[in-house]
C-alpha cells in the first residue's frame, strides 16, 4: 500500500486440497533428486547457467524500477506478516 501496490490474496484452498498438493510436490522433489546428480560440480555448472541469464528489461515494470531491493523486501515481509495475522 506504501507504495500503491497490490498483492493478490493467495488462492482459498480447502485443507485437503493443499495436503494433496503437498504429497504431490514432495513426491515430484523426491524423484527430482534421485534422477539429478548434484554433486558439487553441477552445482556449480548450474549456478554459471544462471548467472548466464538475462530478463528482458521491458518485463520490468516501472514502479520496480524506482525502489531499492530494502524497500521492496521490506514491501513483500509486511504483506506476508499481515496475511499471516
Amino acid at each position: 500500500q506504501m507504495l500503491r501496490l497490490h498483492l493478490p490474496d493467495p488462492p482459498a484452498d480447502s485443507e485437503e486440497e493443499e495436503e494433496e498438493a503437498a504429497a504431490a510436490e514432495g513426491a515430484a522433489a523426491q524423484s527430482s533428486r534421485s534422477s539429478i546428480p548434484m554433486d558439487a560440480e553441477h552445482v556449480e555448472l548450474v549456478k554459471r547457467t544462471m548467472a548466464g541469464v538475462k530478463l528482458p528489461s521491458l518485463g520490468i515494470p516501472a514502479w520496480a524500477t524506482q525502489i531499492s531491493e530494502d524497500q521492496w523486501k521490506d514491501v513483500v515481509q509486511r504483506t506476508l506478516q499481515a496475511r499471516q495475522s
